[in-house]
């Protein structure tokens, strides 16, 4: 044979070979695709979406066609996917149903199921949930609360799955979690879901306990707790992450839209509007807790009691920071924002605006607490009564540094501020303008004492009554030291400041510019009020109407001589 003869045969048994390989590689890739196909379908391959789980394995996905499926699904520790054909197109969600049938929670993960368990894509409806108890302390004692969570979604014993595009409605339970109960330790995804018209206990969209999920891009509509939450409650030890949501017209007995209690969530760039709440926190309530509430829009809220946007009780020492707080409406205590019981907020740089309340601080209300208030915008808030701006009662000993309290009016006293009840207030560095009441146009303080360290006071105005700028009464004490006060105008006594009943004030370093009243154009003080000036006086005074400075006793001494002396003349 040939040389070339010999190579092609060589050649010949080589591509013989390779062919031969390659029809091996292909049969034993159709062997395995045919005994194992990680996509499942159902009612394809199973008639029920709870046979196809019970035969997957890890890795795998369960697609589900439309349609209507009466079943309550248990995902029995595996890591796989069960989804519908199209989990982002809303008309294939809304036609693939799984309904509970009112027999428990419709979906249920209780085996340690991590991330890469995924529900996606589905219709909840008619979950009543699962029966469970959560334990904690109250007063010393323990207290077991027994009953149903999770009527759509119940997540237990540290079970982390992913939760997605869902529309989770018309479920309802007894006790927690009308939506999703998650409990135990369980750190679950839930995101880009709709929660409508569910209703529990507490949570009707979501209840958080002892857990840390991240709830992120979720809508909460129409959702009714009739305690707490009404769409989000996160208690007892819990720190999630609540984060891009957006909550309407949702409602609950406290927290229209979120309560916290005892735990430590992180609540940012969520839209919170026309939630209403029966008694705290049209918006977000909170009690014995820390949150950090920032960048969110908490608007139009409302609650019967303690803050149409925000309540802040139990001792609780929150960050409020960069959010807007709009056009709230409590009936009564801060139609903004209200801090109570011990509490100590961290409220800085907001927009605290258009708020509206009844009875007590159309901005804010301040009650037996001591928050740090700084570098916020409050304005155009409206009090039927006292503290348009803010209201301090009850021994309360705020800061506040760098605000602008400007426009809000008080239908009686201190447009821009009250403070009473035995409070005592620091003010540096903030403006205080343009506020209307009829005493006391900037700020009225009842029996309480006030620092007042470089602020300004303009254009603010005592309609029916004194103190363009600040009233003291009822043996209130002030320091008042290096403010402006200018353009502040009083119907009856002191344009810049009047004090009354035992009331001390010391001045030193201001200047009183274009103030008006009827007496006292700068400042005046009343009978037992004193005022004390350094001597000699380093206070400034320019374009005062009238440009008195005395005390009102020197007038009514001038005004006596001057009716004896008409007295004699008519006797002669």
């Amino acid at each position: 044979m040939s040389e070339n003869g010999g190579s092609k045969s060589r050649v010949l048994k080589i591509a013989g070979v390779v062919v031969a390989v390659l029809v091996l590689v292909a049969a034993a890739v159709f062997l395995i695709t045919s005994v194992y196909n990680p996509h499942i379908t159902v009612p394809g391959d199973y008639r029920t979406i709870q046979e196809a789980i019970d035969a997957a394995e890890d890795g795998d996905v369960i697609i589900v066609e439309p349609g209507v499926y009466y079943e309550q699904l248990d995902f029995m520790g595996k890591n796989i996917t069960v989804k519908s054909t199209d989990p982002e197109d809303p008309e294939v969600v809304a036609e693939t149903v799984i309904d509970g049938r009112k027999r428990g929670s419709v979906v249920t993960f209780q085996g340690g199921e991590g991330e890469g368990a995924v529900l996606q894509g589905f219709t909840l409806t008619s979950g009543v949930g699962t029966r469970a108890s959560v334990s904690y302390e109250e007063e010393g004692e323990e207290v077991v609360s027994e009953g149903f969570f999770g009527g759509a979604v119940f997540i237990t014993n540290s079970s982390s799955p992913t939760i997605m595009n869902n529309n989770i409605s018309g479920n309802n339970v007894d006790i927690d979690g009308g939506g999703i109960a998650v409990k135990d330790e369980s750190n679950p995804v839930i995101r880009y879901n709709i929660f409508e018209d569910n209703t529990s206990y507490s949570g009707a969209g979501i209840s958080v306990w002892e857990s840390n999920p991240i709830i992120e891009e979720n809508t909460f509509r129409q959702n009714r707790a009739r305690f707490l939450g009404g769409a989000i409650a996160v208690d007892m030890d819990s720190a999630p992450s609540i984060s891009g949501n957006e909550m309407h017209n949702n409602s609950s007995t406290g927290g229209g839209a979120i309560s916290v209690w005892k735990a430590d969530p992180i609540i940012t760039d969520n839209i919170m509007r026309n939630n209403a709440s029966l008694w705290t926190g049209g918006g977000i309530t909170m009690v014995d807790s820390s949150p950090t509430i920032d960048g969110n829009d908490i608007s139009r809220n409302t609650s019967n009691n303690y803050g149409g946007g925000i309540a802040v009780t139990g001792g609780s020492t929150p960050v409020i920071s960069n959010n807007q707080i709009n056009r709230n409406y409590s009936e009564e205590s801060g139609g903004g924002i209200a801090v109570i019981e011990g509490s100590e907020a961290t409220i800085i740089d907001n927009i605290i605006s258009e708020n509206t309340v009844i009875l007590g601080g159309g901005g804010l209300y301040i009650h037996d607490s001591s928050p740090s208030i700084s570098s916020n915008n409050i304005y155009g808030n409206v009090v039927q009564q006292d503290g348009g701006g803010i209201a301090i009662l009850n021994g309360s000993n705020p800061e506040l540094i760098g605000n602008i309290i400007d426009e809000n009016t008080a239908g009686r006293a201190g447009g821009g501020m009250v403070v009473g009840g035995e409070s005592a207030v620091q003010l540096e560095d903030n403006t205080i303008s343009g506020n209307q009441a009829g005493t006391g146009g900037g700020i009225i303080v009842q029996q309480s004492a006030l620092n007042m360290f470089r602020n300004n006071l303009v254009e603010n105005k005592a309609q029916g009554g004194s103190g363009g700028g600040i009233i003291l009464v009822a043996s209130s004490v002030a320091e008042i030291t290096g403010n402006t006060f200018t353009a502040n105008e009083a119907v009856e006594f002191g344009g810049g400041l009047v004090a009354f009943e035992e009331s001390i004030i010391t001045l030193m370093g201001n200047d009183f510019t274009d103030n008006k009243a009827e007496i006292g154009g700068a400042f005046i003080g009343f009978g037992d009020a004193s005022i004390d000036l350094a001597d000699p006086d380093d206070n400034t005074y320019s374009g005062n109407i009238p440009e008195d400075v005395e005390d009102i006793e020197d007038i009514e001494d001038e005004e006596l001589e001057s009716e004896e002396g008409n007295e004699d003349e008519e006797n002669n």
